[in-house]
């Protein structure tokens, strides 16, 4: 397999205009935030303990509302939808559950913005390529990230990266999560496989750095995953714990280099995943998974120099439900310097999460400096990649909307994506 050592050609590679936010569309009509009081909890908070100032329960709960990401099933604006939108959640991530054509998703994102009203909401998605792709045909059908690294051009990731970010932005999808950047490296390991560039770290590195700039080239948000590096573990996190067992000289010479590349790409987001990383805890016997870890969160902000979002892997996973009450992994992973939380699939423990770190927030737990410093980093990444929908009585906004939705799947598009996987088979054969 070819490696290349030319990263900073991948800019100058694929050249697009960048996309600046336009003039946000206001809706007229102001949602009601929404909330109840969670059994327990005191009402708002009347006098000051300790000199602490005075917090506001609907303050408060506006704001830890915004680190929630919920997912929903459905492919239309549905009741569980504008319920967490009125609670105030800041972003929502699609699946194929909601998915039936490019004009429907991008009508799904618009309407779920309008329903924000004048609050910024992030639309996000898993569209790696390979078997994870949540947008299927006919989006354009995208190479496993292995066999992009199997080409040995960096150029061809930047190039499959631009192409996505092309058809997200079409459709008024804000974030991709997305590269995969953990290294390959385990051969008893079947759970990142072909989702990895492949199984050196310098080439994830270099790789996940020219993919970054293509996608957010495209005016679209790269989430670099999973934080600290999934590719030497043996467990699926989706099932249960994984260990890294790995000391820290280990993880800086492998698993991490492909995370601080990204940090040199200036990649709007890293998600950090459930996995036991004892070098994060030292000698500690109350362990946590990196995505509860302050050690793990730390060691991204202070020796990568990390300064976007921090995402936490979803919440319902088995790594943390066989193990923690989600309420618990919310509080902890955000005390731990976590940004936004992830929570897929069900309402009853979207609306649990908030309610929980509203009530730690006002008995003092978590301070509200934490949130407010989650909120203005989400606050910063959104300014300069989520877009409001146009006004639906714009004639010109929706056609040329139509023009750029007809671009998705489009000759060009499958044209290249043919070539790269031809010249990662030619690659493979010397």
């Amino acid at each position: 397999m070819a490696e290349s050592s030319g990263n900073n050609n991948a800019d100058m590679a694929f050249p697009s205009p960048y996309l600046r936010n336009p003039v946000p569309f206001f809706n007229s009509g102001d949602d009601e935030l929404a909330y109840t009081h969670l059994q327990g909890s005191p009402p708002s908070v009347q006098q000051s303990r300790e000199g602490l100032p005075l917090l506001d329960e609907k303050k408060v709960r506006a704001a830890v509302a915004e680190l929630l990401v919920f997912g929903f099933k459905g492919t239309s604006l549905n009741r569980h939808a504008r319920s967490l939108i009125s609670m105030g959640a800041g972003g929502v991530i699609l699946f194929a559950r909601n998915v039936q054509d490019p004009e429907q998703v991008a009508r799904l994102s618009a309407d779920l913005k309008r329903k924000a009203g004048n609050r910024s909401l992030m639309i996000m998605v898993d569209q790696e390529g390979g078997y994870v792709q949540r947008l299927g045909p006919p989006f354009t059908v995208i190479p496993h990230a292995r066999t992009v690294g199997e080409t040995g051009d960096v150029h061809a990731a930047a190039a499959v990266a631009s192409v996505i970010g092309k058809e997200l932005r079409a459709v008024n999808i804000d974030m991709n999560l997305a590269p995969v950047l953990d290294v390959d490296m385990n051969l008893r390991s079947t759970v990142v496989g072909k989702r990895s560039f492949g199984v050196n770290s310098s080439l994830v590195s270099e790789f996940g750095y020219a993919f970054i700039r293509g996608l957010q080239r495209e005016g679209v948000a790269a989430c670099a995953k999973h934080y600290p590096g999934h590719g030497d573990v043996v467990t699926d996190s989706h099932l249960d714990i994984p260990l890294l067992p790995h000391g820290l000289k280990h993880l800086m010479e492998v698993e991490l280099p492909p995370f601080s590349r990204a940090v040199d790409a200036d990649v709007a987001a890293l998600m950090v995943a459930h996995l036991n990383v004892p070098c994060f805890y030292g000698e500690s016997m109350n362990w946590r998974p990196a995505s509860m870890s302050k050690g793990a969160i730390d060691h991204l902000r202070n020796v990568l120099q990390f300064e976007g979002v921090v995402l936490a892997d979803c919440l319902e996973m088995g790594a943390i439900v066989r193990h923690f009450s989600i309420e618990e992994a919310a509080v902890e992973a955000i005390l731990a310097g976590v940004d936004m939380l992830l929570v897929s699939h069900t309402k009853k423990r979207q609306v649990a999460v908030i309610n929980a770190l509203v009530r730690e927030v006002l008995l003092g737990r978590i301070p509200f400096t934490r949130i407010e410093e989650a909120c203005s980093r989400i606050a910063a990444l959104k300014h300069t990649y989520v877009r409001f929908p146009p006004p639906q009585s714009d004639r010109f906004e929706e056609n040329f909307w139509r023009a750029r939705v007809q671009t998705i799947g489009c000759k060009e598009h499958h044209d290249l994506m043919a070539d790269i996987v031809h010249q990662a088979a030619v690659e493979s054969l010397w």
